[in-house]
């Protein structure tokens, strides 16, 4: 995929009502309501993998923190998704050098997995670009940056597995306040097997008289199976049971920051947005369910639940048989989108009763994330007009 320089993938921005248990129903939902998309860009890949008889070693072990000579520190993986910004303010606050300059890192090794976390910083208006969710912007926040890679070297690509990172905040039910409530966004890149992502979360100072962890697991969002959360003592902790990745590391902050009126409003701010996604009717997730929604579309109705692709757009005209033929098209080129790429020639009879709009056809083979419906207008002229349309918001062709 190409993107430009100014987006940054949407990872989350809201949350589960207090009162509600989280399911995966919902949690998806949660990432499919992310309006103000941020998306990420794509980098090309040279550093080196780790060697395998150190990755053998960590796996052994199963936690270790040594001198990271072969990951990127933080401001080099800010630079490298283009905040030159936050990358200069990770550069000032990198205190955790030794004299040779190699960074100091903390990795936990898990279920194949190696997570690294490389650094963290908070503060306003650190990056070169502002995050808005539900018309309001949000400038103080903490970013954190860890590299994942496979524990036996062999080569990760981006997008290839599902992971979360996200802080947890000691005293609050992380099922409930994570990434997801915090507004939370990210952007990643691969390079060499490793994969680095740099969260960006509303500020969690605020909290720094709790105890403060970041979790990296190896899901799409928060589960809790992967962790236990004492609700007497606040502490959270791994599952020692479970056989995949959730990594849990100690974030340190100075207590001196912490704002309980400030941290009240984060929570006022999360339990809001949760209370509007529950008024919220749930997207169809399956196949099925995508098909049977699109069945229900009209031509009056699309436009208020879908998007049209204006790239897709062609007005052909009718020849003295009734016949048209449309030309090859494409949904999305940069998302690597072959649908449509051959063009149809049809007969105008068996399409229209009279000038007007049909919904000619619908298909996926995800779900909603790649529905892809189609239209064709008549119009008086005695031409013919064909469109694709997708679901606003949760279509991958909308990147």
């Amino acid at each position: 995929m190409k993107h430009d320089k100014d987006e940054w993938e949407n990872l989350l921005r809201r949350a589960l009502a207090p009162s509600e248990k989280p399911s995966e129903t919902i949690n998806r939902r949660i990432l499919q309501q992310a309006s103000e998309e941020k998306r990420m860009r794509q980098h090309k890949t040279y550093r080196k993998l780790i060697p395998a008889a150190a990755a053998a070693l960590m796996l052994a072990a199963g936690f270790t923190a040594y001198a990271a000579w072969n990951y990127r520190n933080a401001g080099e993986i800010a630079g490298r998704i283009g905040d030159e910004k936050l990358s200069g303010a990770f550069a000032k606050e990198d205190t955790a050098r030794n004299a040779d300059g190699v960074s100091a890192a903390e990795s936990q090794t898990y279920g194949g997995y190696t997570a690294t976390f490389l650094g963290l910083l908070s503060g306003d208006s650190l990056s070169d670009y502002a995050f808005t969710a539900g018309g309001k912007l949000h400038s103080d926040r903490t970013y954190c940056a860890v590299a994942i890679q496979r524990a036996d070297g062999s080569a990760l690509s981006q997008g290839e597995e599902d992971f979360f990172v996200s802080p947890l905040i000691g005293g609050l039910n992380p099922a409930l306040y994570n990434a997801a409530s915090l507004f939370g966004s990210y952007a990643e890149f691969a390079e060499d097997g490793i994969l680095y992502r740099l969260l960006e979360c509303d500020n969690i100072s605020c909290f720094a008289d709790h105890a403060l962890y970041l979790c990296v697991s190896d899901t799409a969002f928060y589960d809790g199976s992967l962790y236990r959360w004492d609700e007497a003592s606040g502490t959270i902790t791994r599952n020692t049971d479970y056989q995949g990745l959730n990594a849990l590391f100690t974030l340190h902050i100075d207590p001196a920051l912490a704002d309980p009126v400030k941290a009240q409003e984060l929570i006022d701010a999360a339990d809001t947005a949760a209370r509007e996604l529950s008024e919220t009717p749930a997207l169809p997730s399956s196949v099925e369910e995508a098909m049977a929604w699109a069945a229900a579309l009209t031509p009056e109705t699309i436009a208020d639940s879908c998007v049209r692709m204006e790239n897709t757009v062609q007005t052909c005209s009718v020849d003295a048989d009734g016949w048209f033929a449309l030309q090859p098209w494409l949904v999305n080129e940069a998302v690597s989108d072959t649908r449509g790429g051959g063009g149809v020639k049809a007969q105008l009879s068996t399409c229209f009763d009279g000038p007007g709009t049909v919904i000619e056809g619908y298909n996926c083979s995800e779900g909603m994330e790649d529905l892809v419906i189609t239209t064709l207008t008549l119009s008086d002229d005695n031409t013919v007009t064909f469109a694709a349309w997708v679901p606003k918001d949760v279509s991958i062709y909308l990147r």
